[in-house]
């Protein structure tokens, strides 16, 4: 018995969980893409790009940015489970359960593909995909710390690194072509991406539940 699905196989689930909410899929990608924005809007980034106007975009960012970033996964990991996506649930990060720790884990993430891109272009890439789940288990487990987060994610992804490349290979260059049409198609593209990335989270999941041996 194979737990994990093929990249096909989660498109193909992921559409037919789309069916009937793809409305609510644009506009929670609108709200999401107009929050981020504002947080990168010419009043909070000053002119000549100045060493203070960074530093308040990055705050911004920090504080504002990355919960709604996260909150992305929050509200599709609810829509995965409960067939019902909400636009609130966007902003689901911003509470004291969440809020701090996935600020800590964006820091984290941050600073450690970033040190890893500092050897080559290629590590950074592997570590990112490593990475990668760390928020569904955060949302997952909200009493564990952000670090911790990222170990288990690391921990969960061994074996399925190429798995997620590919399938995030395939929507980099959709992505790339929405850019010749204003952008628009990302507001179906985002929620359908989203969708399969939480269903290849569920996936993770269940398969480890199923290496766990039976005492």
């Amino acid at each position: 018995f194979k737990t994990m699905r093929s990249n096909s196989e989660l498109r193909k689930d992921a559409r037919a969980t789309m069916s009937g909410n793809w409305l609510d899929g644009v506009v929670i990608s609108l709200v999401s893409m107009l929050m981020m924005g504002l947080v990168a809007s010419p009043q909070i980034v000053t002119a000549e790009g100045s060493v203070s106007g960074y530093v308040i975009y990055m705050l911004a960012y920090l504080f504002i940015g990355a919960p709604i970033s996260y909150g992305l996964y929050f509200a599709f990991l609810k829509f995965c489970r409960s067939a019902e996506l909400k636009v609130e649930n966007l902003f689901g990060l911003f509470n004291s359960k969440y809020y701090i720790k996935s600020i800590c884990l964006f820091l984290l993430t941050t600073i450690y593909t970033y040190l890893w891109s500092l050897l080559l272009v290629i590590p950074g890439i592997i570590k990112g995909l490593s990475y990668s789940m760390a928020p569904y288990i955060l949302l997952d487990n909200p009493e564990i710390t952000a670090e911790e987060a990222i170990c288990r994610s690391m921990e969960m992804m061994r074996g399925h690194k190429m798995d997620l490349f590919l399938m995030g290979l395939g929507y980099a260059g959709l992505a790339i072509l929405s850019c010749f049409l204003l952008c628009i198609p990302l507001l179906w593209l985002a929620p359908y991406y989203v969708t399969v990335l939480t269903k290849f989270y569920e996936d993770l999941k269940a398969e480890q539940v199923r290496e766990i041996p039976i005492q």
